[in-house]
């Protein structure tokens, strides 16, 4: 089954929990602690390939996961990591977020790679902790979640021309007749439900035709197949527009209303270049197709115009050579465009196709502090709340852990001043015991998780003494 749109949610690995554990060995009296670190935890990687022509495999399938980071081990043992989950997905497919709508990557060629989602980072064992001031450490860090995100996957194929028309206009039999595939094809509209892909070679140059389901007025608004497969034709750097001649009344209204609901959809796809052939000409005499040719000089000015019949294969040779001509000039054009506006988009769509795959620089790591009532402070950073979610709540040497991070960045010390200046309450230069209004409780809040700042010692002085 075609699939080319789905929405799924990816989770990287957790990663390990860090050991606490002792060395403990017959003539080491003072062995000290000895646990190791938690593995990182697999990253999600999105592939493009060309052995996926669909996103049918997450029809079904809502939530992709990587493998979880192991847990650390006595005599500092570390932990594996988890393998990272490679995703392969069609080329031409374009990742963008769930919710927002934001871009988030474009697979467009063979073998590229973005990742998508990175392991969470492994916890460190009380090994790590230890110094000369504290000794005998007897928390870890618990590892922490992998990157979760929901994203919206749109195949969009990559072809170098579009075939649009009519349905029943010899999409169909012209793919057929110039390449390898073997669409249905049947005397009555919409035989063609999915796009169809096929290789053209031709006087030792090949070119990508995709035939896309058959348009009708009023398409844009959800009449027939609608404009569901247009985004297919995106890509393309030409369009191959079909008209049947043998609707001699209609043709050119016909034309009209195609060019219509292109231009409806996406002006970028109706300002595409486009060769205009007249197909099924074998059911129509010379005379009427003699006046349909020059009826066209008229309709379409300053445009050429084919005639051709691909099942009697009459005028195919000389539309294959046009398209070969106009693609290859086009493609030399493109190489060779040296003008602001196409340098600018050459170099928009050199970094479309670059991704970083080492990591991501994290933004503005300083803790800000935004207070939301009078005795609560909400305390973000990327570091300090990774620190809170490894952090073994239940352990109170790990939570007075977090209180020196605090401490160290100086958010207690902006706290308490805020507090003073506000409420005019004294705070003594040594030590901080609690308010005397008891009832008057600051708490820090991170990641969802309160510390009550009344018994925090903040003063340099004190820890002097």
């Amino acid at each position: 089954m075609f699939i080319d749109e789905v929405v799924v949610t990816f989770k990287a690995g957790k990663g390990g929990d860090g050991s606490v554990s002792w060395r403990r060995e017959k003539y080491i009296p003072n062995g000290g602690p000895y646990g190791g670190n938690g593995g990182r935890g697999g990253d999600v990687v999105l592939r493009a390939t060309e052995n996926e022509n669909t996103l049918s495999d997450f029809r079904h399938t809502k939530v992709v996961s990587a493998e979880n980071g192991q847990n650390g081990a006595t005599k500092e043992m570390q932990g594996a990591s988890g393998n990272d989950r490679i995703v392969e997905i069609p080329v031409g497919t374009v990742v963008t977020d769930a919710e927002t709508g934001e871009l988030v990557a474009d697979l467009d060629s063979d073998g590229a790679e973005y990742v998508l989602c990175l392991g969470g980072r492994g916890g460190f064992g009380n090994a790590h902790f230890a110094t000369s001031t504290r000794q005998a450490p007897k928390f870890a860090e618990l590892g922490d979640a992998g990157e979760v995100r929901k994203v919206k996957m749109e195949l969009k194929l990559v072809a170098d021309i579009g075939i649009v028309g009519l349905p029943n206009a010899g999409k169909s039999t012209f793919i057929q007749a110039v390449t390898s595939v073997r669409p249905k094809i049947a005397d009555y509209p919409f035989t063609t439900l999915v796009p169809n892909l096929g290789v053209m070679e031709h006087k030792g140059k090949s070119l990508v035709l995709e035939d896309v389901p058959g348009l009708i007025p009023g398409a844009s608004e959800g009449k027939g197949l609608g404009i569901r497969f247009l985004k297919h034709i995106e890509r393309t750097e030409m369009l191959l527009h079909l008209l049947d001649a043998s609707q001699l009344e209609s043709v050119w209204q016909n034309y009209r209303d195609i060019r219509k609901e292109l231009e409806t959809f996406s002006p970028e796809i109706a300002s595409k270049d486009e060769t205009v052939v007249l197909s099924k000409t074998d059911l129509v005499s010379n005379e009427d197709l003699a006046e349909l040719l020059k009826q066209a000089k008229t309709e379409l000015p300053g445009k050429r115009v084919f005639a051709m019949s691909a099942g009697a294969m009459i005028g195919v040779e000389e539309v294959k050579d046009h398209l070969i001509e106009r693609a290859m000039g086009r493609r030399k054009f493109l190489e060779t465009a040296d003008d602001e506006e196409a340098a600018a988009d050459a170099i928009m769509a050199e970094k479309r196709k670059t991704y970083d795959l080492t990591g991501r620089k994290d933004a503005d790591d300083h803790p800000k502090i935004v207070r939301k009532d009078s005795e609560t402070f909400e305390v973000s950073g990327v570091r300090l709340q990774q620190i809170v979610r490894m952090t073994e709540m239940s352990n109170p040497e790990a939570v007075a852990r977090v209180y020196d991070v605090l401490d160290k960045l100086g958010v207690i010390r902006k706290i308490l001043s805020a507090i003073e200046r506000d409420d005019g309450i004294k705070i003594r230069d040594s030590y901080f015991e609690g308010f005397d209004d008891e009832s008057f409780s600051p708490v820090i809040v991170i990641e969802g998780r309160k510390f009550p700042v009344e018994k925090i010692i903040f003063s340099k002085r004190m820890k002097e003494q």
